[in-house]
């Protein structure tokens, strides 16, 4: 694209590096942003609630025992070490 005419062709951003290969292919490229299905939300809603109550939907918890604990609970959320709700059990 012509955003990208004078930068470093060795380090182009992803898209730029696959343009010629969408044009050429004739490939259509389109986003999808969930607010414009927003009339479908109360559906949405009342079927995730059943698979809750159901459970076929269950949440995890990284469980960290001890308020002395906090600080490394709160590292390990930011460093993306836990697996689903990050929970301290005091």
């Amino acid at each position: 694209s012509i955003s990208s005419y004078n930068e470093d062709q060795t380090n182009l951003p992803k898209a730029a590096i696959l343009q010629p290969a969408i044009l050429y292919r004739r490939l259509t490229v389109s986003g999808y942003i969930v607010w414009d299905s927003r009339d479908r939300f109360p559906e949405a809603f009342d079927q995730i609630i059943k698979w809750i109550q159901s459970g076929k939907i269950v949440a995890k918890e990284h469980v960290t025992e001890g308020f002395d604990n906090l600080y490394d609970a709160l590292v390990g959320v930011l460093k993306g070490d836990n697996i689903g709700k990050a929970v301290v059990k005091i």
